[in-house]
């Protein structure tokens, strides 16, 4: 039986819609008309399609009207990162872990972006007597963990803003305005790693980075996770600087140079 007319039609539109995904994701932050010459398809109908994916949350546009290019939004993020969370990035990133474990003795997290939550997906456990806990498949908020800020700090300023809150709540009882978290997350994303000094608890710390995509954006994070009494000032460095390695080595297996 013959396709419609109509059903031919809806699977362009669908086809072109999917085009114009893939080049935003190539290319963000990008225009319509940059774009439109790219793929050779007329501006109006690019606008068209690319309207439809912002109402339906799959993109967002930045800067003022006139100026506007467009991002991925988060909503395109996490059906990546949920690709993500499949067997293809454990066994990537596996051997990475192990040696990491080995050099540092302590737990290494994998973990990967759902909403505003990170999900643990694998980890290297340490051998020592007192060790932090952390199940495979537990939640903890991406806000108040050093690898979701470590993600988040690979994030557009505005799109990490959109995720934290006015104000957040430590485990200590003090809090961060949103200006703060963004200054911190600068600083992590110039270091290329981010600490958690006790964040959601007291006597947990962290330290970690993101896994980047080949177009540079965060799919995933790596931590080094430990008892606070034992993240002394003067393992910060030195355990940022292999956290970061790690994941770079990661984050090349996925195409990122």
């Amino acid at each position: 039986m013959s396709e419609s007319p109509d059903t031919r039609q809806g699977m362009q539109s669908v086809l072109r819609a999917l085009d114009v995904l893939e080049a935003v994701a190539r290319s963000q932050p990008v225009g319509i008309s940059a774009l439109a010459r790219s793929l050779g398809i007329p501006k109006a109908t690019v606008h068209r399609i690319m309207r439809t994916l912002g109402e339906a949350g799959w993109l967002a546009p930045q800067g003022p009207p006139g100026e506007q290019r467009w991002i991925l939004t988060a909503r395109a993020l996490a059906v990546g990162a949920r690709v993500m969370t499949q067997d293809d990035l454990r066994e990537r990133a596996r051997p990475v872990l192990a040696e990491l474990g080995r050099r540092t003795d302590e737990n290494i997290h994998l973990s990967v972006p759902d909403g505003e939550s990170l999900v643990l997906i694998d980890k290297v456990p340490s051998t020592r007597p007192v060790q932090t806990v952390g199940q495979v498949g537990e939640r903890a908020p991406m806000i108040l963990t050093a690898s979701g800020w470590a993600y988040l700090s690979h994030l557009p300023a505005p799109e990490a803003a959109d995720r934290i809150s006015a104000v957040v709540d430590l485990a200590d009882g003090t809090c961060l305005t949103r200006e703060e978290v963004l200054k911190e997350l600068e600083y992590a994303a110039r270091r290329g790693f981010a600490v958690n000094p006790g964040r959601w608890r007291q006597d947990v710390s962290a330290i970690g980075s993101a896994i980047l995509d080949r177009q540079g954006r965060p799919v995933a994070a790596l931590s080094i996770s430990m008892p606070s009494y034992r993240f002394t000032d003067d393992l910060h460095e030195p355990y940022g600087q292999l956290v970061m390695k790690a994941t770079a080595r990661i984050s090349a297996e996925l195409g990122h140079h």
